[in-house]
């Protein structure tokens, strides 16, 4: 155990229940946000070239069946949402110095999946798992505790984002351009299918068991995509991928009311993390759900230092109390 010491002035011990959030045994809250996607340029999620004879291109946009109307529909991937937040996460954290974060992509995270073994054969608890963590025993950093890496679960589930209409499908013809003359490279011409502008597809991220800085990261992505830093799919240098967000709505689900909305605020749930105000209401929509956002996004700008400090001491998170 290891001591905090508080702005009023009382000492407090930080034990692992003070970062119980790391493991999956307790259901603790999920914050849910959900909206409405609208692509405002050519959205391509790629599946790959053709294979088929009969295909009219080159390369084809990602299709789920649609049993309502019989038919095969473009969609986006929850696992390409993953990938979009993780990368701009990794850029994010860097950018305020937290350099020690994983990419999230073989060879580079924080765990290989065998580091558990020695104590999984010892029957280890989460508890001891928690502390293995925070004591840097078994080095995690933040963005492979909340995206998950080999041996830890994710904290974050994206699902596929579904067409509210059917979108209409374009196709362009490309060639690559030759690097050495500035013309068209030989035998280079291909065509590409995407989604044209103006679709809608559905959106829902659940953040399980986060505090509510990482919630205010995942939010700063969010408007980093709805102002076009951020763009989803492929050939975004080519003009492709850029998104806004509509009808946002925010929804605590809270197993235990002390985790979740006490006094009209969102309660923290680590030593380093804020309340943030939210209201009576567990559901937030439109300008209050804006304005939440906004205060998470402040929490994680202002839970940078202590970040920081975990960071320069090899995500050891009981630094904090010492």
């Amino acid at each position: 155990m290891h001591v905090l010491q508080l702005s009023r002035g009382v000492k407090e011990v930080v034990s692992w229940k003070d970062f119980e959030w790391f493991g999956h045994h307790k259901l603790f809250r999920i914050i849910r946000f959900e909206a409405k996607i609208i692509n405002d340029e050519p959205l391509r999620v790629g599946a790959g070239k053709a294979t088929s004879t009969f295909e009219p291109v080159d390369l084809t946009v990602v299709k789920i069946f649609n049993p309502k109307i019989n038919k095969y529909v473009p969609f986006i991937p929850g696992s390409s949402w993953k990938g979009v937040f993780r990368a701009h996460a990794v850029r994010i954290a860097k950018s305020h110095g937290l350099d020690k974060v994983c990419e999230g992509v073989p060879q580079s995270t924080c765990l290989t999946g065998n580091e558990f073994h020695e104590y999984e054969r010892k029957g280890i608890d989460e508890k001891t798992k928690i502390e293995l963590i925070m004591q840097g025993s078994i080095r995690s950093c933040l963005l492979c505790l909340v995206f998950g890496t080999p041996s830890i679960l994710s904290h974050i589930v994206f699902h596929d984002s579904m067409p509210i209409e059917e979108p209409i499908l374009g196709y362009r013809t490309m060639v690559a351009i030759s690097r050495r003359t500035g013309a068209a490279s030989p035998r280079a011409l291909y065509a590409v299918e995407y989604i044209e502008p103006g679709s809608r597809f559905t959106f829902t991220m659940e953040a399980i068991n986060l505090p509510n800085y990482v919630i205010g990261l995942l939010m700063t992505i969010i408007e980093h995509l709805n102002l076009g830093l951020v763009k989803v799919g492929g050939m975004k240098t080519r003009g492709f991928g850029k998104i806004h967000f509509e009808d946002i709505k925010l929804n605590v689900l809270a197993i235990h009311k002390e985790y979740g909305i006490v006094d009209g605020v969102l309660r923290a749930l680590d030593p380093i993390d804020k309340d943030v105000k939210w209201g009576e209401v567990p559901i937030l929509q439109g300008e209050e759900a804006k304005k939440a956002m906004g205060e998470f996004i402040q929490i994680w700008k202002d839970t940078i230092p202590q970040l920081k400090k975990v960071n320069d001491n090899e995500w050891r998170w009981s630094i904090i109390g010492e």
